[in-house]
């Protein structure tokens, strides 16, 4: 699958783009590229639909800053659903274009053509995020988490009618879920504000469920995430999303999965790095340190004379990739004594007078560099 282009790029806006400044870029380029303008043009339609959904994003400032902090992950898998989002999506085209295009988006975004299609629907699928410790990310956890997804109306058994009479067809739209009327000479489609574009209506609806044959029920789930993995990616738990519509097939459930920033380690891939504090002393004799690794400390050696910055590898004691581990970067950071006693400042005092300048080569060079000055 191709890679995604960034919904910024697409409306040709900056990341700091006000509301009306992509309004005015999304309708500049849905004009170009509506696919009435370009008949038969497969490449227009789609482009037409890949700005819309950038539009859709953006112009919502809850979906906005999803979007700036993690991106098209930010939005599981399937990303944005156009059968899903289309009823604000339409209301926002309307403040655009007026209902120019309504016939249009109702044909090629899933607009319900007969009652047969729109009841036997596969259910929705359900997205979840949860966020987890670096720690956790490391070792794979089993995490329980509570889920709010549509059942089968015990009441009605799914039919949506209370008294098991089913559906009879609606009187306005005569069961074609669309009702049409002319302005000028365009002919606009909406879908049927009786029946809702299902072109049925439930003859005695459920109490229970409205009528629609789903209610919402809590359920605790178990989703076991693996070792090493990485921020955003998604987990798909099949057939654990909505039931469907009248008997339809479930839909999936997918749990994206965050991995929290933790206080001492820092993740690139499946490498860690952190740094470790080392006394001036231990940084001239040389000696051995304590490292912290994900699973407890291990002990390693600095030589004499370790500078400040110096990096130590530690192989295999990062974060878990198939069979093996990426590998542990600590920085040596070498840290100044502060607050010397009486007699440490003697004994510096003592060692200031044996300095050699050949062991300070970096100051050495300095000096020279500067003495014409």
């Amino acid at each position: 699958m191709a890679e995604k282009r960034d919904y910024y790029e697409i409306l040709g806006v900056d990341k700091n783009a006000s509301l009306d400044e992509i309004k005015k870029a999304y309708r500049d380029l849905a004009l170009k590229h509506h696919p009435d303008r370009n008949p038969g043009d497969k490449q227009a339609e789609e482009k037409f639909k890949e700005i819309t959904e950038a539009y859709e994003v953006l112009s919502d400032p809850e979906k906005r800053k999803t979007y700036d902090q993690f991106g098209h992950a930010g939005f599981g898998p399937q990303g944005f659903d156009w059968r899903q989002d289309f009823g604000r999506v339409r209301m926002d085209f309307s403040d655009i274009f007026g209902d120019f295009f309504g016939d249009f988006f109702s044909d090629i975004f899933g607009g319900q053509e007969s009652t047969t299609s729109a009841s036997s629907n596969r259910g929705e699928d359900v997205e979840m995020r949860i966020s987890i410790p670096l720690r956790d990310a490391a070792k794979g956890i089993e995490k329980t988490i509570n889920v709010s997804v549509y059942e089968k109306c015990s009441a009605c058994d799914g039919t949506g009618s209370k008294n098991k009479k089913g559906t009879m067809e609606c009187l306005q739209c005569h069961g074609t879920g669309k009702v049409r009327y002319s302005q000028g000479f365009l002919t606009i489609s909406q879908p049927c504000p009786r029946c809702r574009g299902e072109g049925s209506i439930i003859a005695d609806p459920c109490v229970n469920c409205r009528g629609t044959g789903r209610v919402k029920e809590m359920h605790k789930i178990n989703v076991k995430i693996p070792a090493g993995i990485e921020s955003g990616t998604s987990l798909r738990l099949k057939g654990m999303g909505n039931t469907g519509y009248r008997g339809g097939p479930r839909g999936d459930l997918y749990v994206t999965v965050f991995v929290e920033e933790d206080d001492f380690f820092k993740r690139k891939g499946y490498d860690l790095y952190c740094e470790v504090p080392v006394s001036v002393i231990t940084a001239v004799l040389g000696g051995e340190i304590e490292i912290p690794t994900l699973t407890g400390k291990v002990k390693a050696r600095v030589s004499p004379g370790t500078q400040d910055g110096t990096v130590l590898r530690l192989r295999n004691l990062g974060m878990p990739r198939g069979s093996g581990k990426g590998n542990l970067f600590a920085t040596i950071k070498v840290i100044m004594p502060r607050g010397l006693s009486r007699e440490e400042r003697r004994l510096w005092e003592q060692l200031k007078t044996l300095e050699d300048e050949r062991n300070y080569p970096e100051v050495h060079r300095y000096r020279q560099r500067i003495s014409g000055l």
